[in-house]
């Protein structure tokens, strides 16, 4: 399975380097699930919507591999609600200008995890078969995604803070 999305930089507002996502878990499903072969990319796009053909979703030269999980990778929420994380093997750094794309695929797997889901009105993830170039289809269903890293912030004088105020 080839799966991709976008998140706008307004639901992001702040530069990050993302070290690891969560997912968090839906009614049904396995609470462990495991996947071969699993990579994720992440870069940025102008583009608020996507289109099926993956590569064209990006802004040339950003999509960068983030995650090898080769030869398989395991995921875990033990209960409806539980957060489960992605740890980055290489941390991406997203300027909080552009919109983040997020892409994962894997050869095949045990276990399904679902996750919540929300709907965007607009066309925001898209699906497909995994090594495949262009999805089977678009949809409005955006992950509850959390992304955890450390924001950039400027380095200040305590003097300045408060003449700021």
């Amino acid at each position: 399975m080839r799966y991709q999305v976008v998140v706008l930089a307004d639901e992001i507002n702040s530069d990050i380097t993302i070290e690891s996502f969560s997912w968090i878990r839906a009614v049904g499903g396995d609470p462990v699930g495991i996947f071969e072969d699993m990579k994720i990319h992440m870069g940025v796009t102008e583009n608020n919507e996507l289109t099926v053909v993956y590569e064209d979703n990006y802004t040339p030269g950003t999509r960068v591999l983030v995650f090898d999980g080769s030869p398989s990778c395991m995921l875990q929420a033990d209960n409806t609600n539980d957060w489960f994380d992605i740890t980055l093997d290489t941390p991406y750094w997203y300027d909080g200008q552009n919109n983040l794309v997020i892409e994962i695929e894997w050869k095949s797997g045990e276990g399904s995890l679902y996750t919540w889901h929300w709907d965007s009105d607009t066309s925001r993830r898209v699906i497909g078969a995994y090594g495949a170039s262009s999805g089977d289809y678009v949809d409005y269903d955006v992950p509850n995604l959390r992304l955890n890293g450390t924001l950039s912030l400027e380095n200040s004088t305590w003097g300045r803070i408060k003449a700021a105020y």
